[in-house]
């Protein structure tokens, strides 16, 4: 019989929502700087490119890196400046939205996502996102796949300043009221997720699917396997 948990902590991308970007294409980042130029940006695609890896890049570096997440949403008012124009709050959050449209390729929810979520608050499960993620991203994919009121928690990595697998991160958990040996953390990343999981002595669940990291998973002994979203139930 397999074990029931209070708490059901699930990954998004790759986990519940099949998603596919593609933020190398020459194409994108033309039409990304045709919207640029549009608010009055004076750029160039290639040197458009160029700024906004270096503005992640330093701001990674300000945070130390490693497990350290940055905010995009402090990144996109550097990226006007650059460019001669200072964007404001609203126009900042919409060049977010359309940096993400024009690189997204696919979006959908993989099978029984909705009805496990559901199904688990049904038996009064308290059911919690814990994802490696961007807040000016991840909100409206959520509101967008109708998951976002499915959650009683979202914990997303721009917020907390930091990433899966740190032990920070998991940490948040705790503050939920999610004691790690009453939790499963279900994820598609055998180190991110399952690692993560096991590094504060929480069980995890592990689905396999085309995002999951290549070759072959070496999980922890409290991790088990499952073929199906639905197997939760």
């Amino acid at each position: 019989m397999k074990k029931e948990y209070d708490n059901y902590i699930f990954d998004l991308y790759g986990t519940l929502a099949d998603i596919r970007t593609d933020e190398e294409s020459p194409l994108f980042w033309e039409r990304f700087c045709h919207y640029c130029r549009f608010l009055g940006m004076d750029c160039r695609a290639d040197t458009l490119r160029d700024t906004y890896l270096r503005l992640c890049r330093e701001a990674e570096e300000a945070m130390g890196g490693g497990d350290a997440e940055i905010d995009l949403a402090a990144v996109w008012p550097r990226l006007g400046a650059a460019f001669g124009r200072a964007l404001t709050a609203e126009e900042g959050r919409h060049m977010a939205l359309t940096f993400r449209a024009l690189s997204l390729r696919r979006l959908g929810l993989y099978p029984g996502a909705a009805a496990v979520l559901d199904g688990l608050r049904r038996r009064g499960k308290r059911v919690v996102l814990l994802s490696n993620a961007q807040r000016c991203f991840t909100e409206p994919e959520l509101r967008s796949l109708g998951l976002y009121h499915r959650f009683d928690h979202i914990l997303l990595s721009s917020d907390a300043g930091v990433k899966k697998p740190s032990p920070a991160f998991f940490g948040l958990l705790a503050g939920l009221g999610c004691r790690a040996e009453d939790s499963l953390m279900v994820g598609n990343d055998p180190v991110c997720d399952c690692g993560g999981a096991a590094a504060v002595g929480m069980d995890s669940a592990f689905i396999h699917t085309a995002q999951s990291p290549k070759g072959r998973a070496t999980l922890p002994k409290n991790c088990r396997r499952i073929r199906a979203l639905m197997a939760l139930l």
